[in-house]
């Protein structure tokens, strides 16, 4: 019984990862060229315009049953359609596989029936797939434009408070939660970036006006525009790079070597997530299974690294520009970091009233405590789970502005992306400051050993880093009880205890669960 539970529940999040791929295709290729994701709704062969049918559209199995070719003109269709469809399905499976199966994620239920497991935590699982859902089509994206859009961290933003608003356990201190003083101080720091946030819309400073970050999507066409008319809007776009497909999945078709290299790819990463499931399922049912932990989690991140160092090492015209546009910018760069740095002084402020109103004795103190850990039912907490995101937003975005601000007064020239602080601070709303603060240090270590295997074949001073922090955050978010325990971690763990208290201050006044 065990076993068919746990079979289903595999089949339903694997086939969900597949859905989910198939969808990041058509947003990987319409969001650079500034087209509709809702219009037109359906795919259509660039070649020939051909409207794709739904069964043509099935993730992976219609790639196999066509054979990689368009039905009506069979012309190739390229194997990175069902790569990043199986890739979304492994990296799903590796987080659930490290949530419920291998429970190498600490401070979730302990349960032996899976079910149990996933009904009380769903929603910090749910959370990490909308994070990696929003990040694997960024990563896509930086390593051939350079650029990103942050309305998938928007999206990822405002996951990580829903659901950790609706997710405070109390079986469990292992999860890391903010102390009482660092969880006001996260709510009043945001406070001020909502109202910076206000500000800015209405006037926003040229040096913080960035295409990526202000892209507009209008839609391509009416619903309900007759095929006739349909094709003639998109026979231009089709014209213009008929190697792509128009509007929506599949990317250009290449050389028969580079097809026949993707094809290997996709069969490997198939073969991994196969593997994987059946380890999955036999670990599940207490049998030895064919890939233990924690090798079952480092091959397929193995295999990622791998997949993005072959786009990685390819030389592309943006690898030129987006360093001109950095050395363009240098003359303006510490002017520039100093403004932001001033923008930003209303939410430190904000920030260090929160830990004033929250300082042990004080007037306050006790109020916003019984605020703070405020019990809609038993064990609900929906302002402290609040907190804790706003504390993983608040922290890890402060993080990326530290290395971006203190890097371009230091070098004269723009040492960060504005794009990439906005990943780190939706990482922690979703998973904790600590995962952001961790993975940073690995994306460190991961980008200077990916810089090394490259030099035989690239020589870049230009280096898109959202693919990095991706692998980064995800081998923190597998192996975070692991790294936490490393030497050279515990050494620096003051801090981490000073931000993160697992014995609450609402426990000792009987305001907590």
């Amino acid at each position: 019984m065990i076993t068919l539970i746990t079979s289903w529940w595999l089949f339903f999040w694997t086939a969900l990862g597949l859905c989910l791929g198939s969808f990041l295709n058509v947003v990987i290729y319409r969001i650079p060229r500034n087209l509709s994701l809702s219009q037109p709704v359906w795919s259509a062969c660039p070649h020939c315009q051909n409207r794709i049918s739904w069964y043509d559209n099935l993730p992976v199995l219609s790639y196999i049953m066509l054979r990689g070719r368009c039905r009506h003109c069979h012309e190739a269709i390229s194997a990175r359609y069902p790569i990043i469809e199986l890739l979304t399905a492994l990296v799903v499976m590796v987080v659930f596989d490290a949530f419920f199966i291998a429970r190498t994620r600490l401070g979730l239920v302990i349960e032996a029936d899976i079910n149990w497991a996933i009904a009380d935590d769903w929603p910090i699982y749910l959370a990490h797939v909308v994070l990696f859902t929003c990040l694997l089509p960024m990563a896509a994206i930086d390593l051939k434009e350079y650029w990103l859009d942050i309305r998938f961290t928007a999206v990822a933003t405002w996951f990580g408070f829903a659901l950790n608003m609706i997710w405070t356990p109390r079986y469990r201190s292992d999860w890391p939660r903010p102390a009482d003083g660092t969880a006001m101080a996260a709510l009043g720091a945001m406070i001020g970036l909502a109202a910076l946030w206000l500000w800015l819309r209405r006037r926003p400073p040229d040096y913080l006006t960035q295409p990526e970050d202000t892209l507009e999507l209008g839609p391509l066409h009416p619903a309900g525009m007759p095929t006739d008319e349909w094709r003639s809007v998109w026979q231009p776009i089709a014209q213009d790079d008929s190697s792509e497909l128009a509007g929506a999945a599949v990317p250009d078709a290449s050389s028969r070597m580079q097809r026949r290299l993707g094809l290997i790819a996709a069969v490997l990463i198939g073969g991994v997530l196969a593997l994987a499931l059946v380890s999955m399922l036999m670990a599940s049912a207490d049998l030895p299974p064919l890939i233990a932990m924690p090798w079952r989690s480092i091959v397929p991140l193995l295999l990622i690294v791998g997949l993005v160092l072959s786009e990685a090492v390819v030389c592309r015209e943006s690898d030129h520009e987006i360093i001109e546009a950095i050395e363009a910018e240098r003359y303006g760069a510490r002017r520039m970091a100093l403004g932001e740095l001033g923008l930003l002084i209303p939410a430190i402020i904000l920030g260090f009233v929160g830990i004033w109103l929250m300082w042990p004795g004080g007037e306050y103190s006790a109020q916003l405590t019984s605020v703070l850990h405020w019990q809609a039912r038993p064990g609900w907490q929906p302002v402290y789970g609040l907190a804790t995101a706003a504390s993983g937003y608040v922290i890890g975005g402060a993080i990326g502005w530290v290395v971006r601000i203190g890097g371009t007064l230091l070098f004269g020239k723009e040492a960060f992306g504005l794009g990439d602080i906005h990943i780190m601070a939706a990482a922690g709303s979703v998973a904790g400051w600590p995962v952001v603060l961790l993975g940073f240090f690995v994306t460190i270590f991961v980008t200077l050993a990916a810089l090394v295997l490259m030099l035989p074949f690239k020589r870049a001073r230009g280096i898109p880093l959202v693919p990095w922090l991706t692998i980064g955050y995800l081998i923190v978010v597998i192996h975070y009880e692991f790294i936490l325990h490393l030497p050279w971690v515990q050494n620096n763990l003051e801090v981490f205890h000073l931000l993160v208290n697992r014995t609450s201050q609402a426990l000792s006044a009987g305001v907590g669960p």
